[in-house]
């Protein structure tokens, strides 16, 4: 069809094409309804008959099409994260984490020395493994973000080889 549109009808092929497009829709729906859209105005024009008069909003034209032609635009599917990578970071998260608060331990507090004696500190590996809370909480600090940095390197290299992979 070769026929001149005017600027409202161009802006309004337009706002329906973008509007199939953000719907999902295909390139060859998005044709073909503007091929009808088309033909409407054409067909209106031969009867003296403003194509408008009977249109909706862009939004609301695709709506109505959408159920009169019970059309249903195909979307994309996620690409989903296997579960078994959830169970893989935090077995790597929580060995990590231990490691590093040993690590910490052994190197940076007198807790495993035979010298250090103070009966009423409660040595624990998770949180407390000196008796100063500031050196508590920063040996905490850098195991945590060792852990999740180690974390998130592991479960990111293993997600990269599977996807090669399949």
């Amino acid at each position: 069809m070769g026929m001149e549109l005017t600027e409202k009808e161009k802006m309004y092929l337009d706002d329906i094409s973008r509007e199939l497009i953000t719907r999902k829709a295909k390139k060859e729906q998005v044709l073909f309804i503007k091929q009808q859209l088309l033909e409407h105005i054409e067909e209106s024009r031969l009867h003296g008959i403003d194509p408008f008069d009977d249109l909706e909003t862009p939004a609301e034209f695709v709506t109505e099409y959408c159920e009169l032609n019970e059309v249903q635009f195909v979307s994309p599917q996620k690409a989903s994260f296997p579960k078994s990578y959830y169970f893989i970071g935090l077995f790597s998260f929580t060995v990590t984490y231990l490691l590093s608060q040993l690590i910490l331990t052994m190197c940076l507090t007198q807790t495993f020395s035979p010298a250090y004696q103070h009966t009423n500190f409660n040595y624990n590996l998770l949180y407390s493994i000196s008796d100063n809370l500031w050196w508590n909480s920063m040996l905490i600090s850098i195991s945590l973000i060792s852990a999740a940095a180690i974390t998130s390197l592991t479960v990111l290299s293993i997600y990269r080889k599977g996807k090669f992979i399949s």
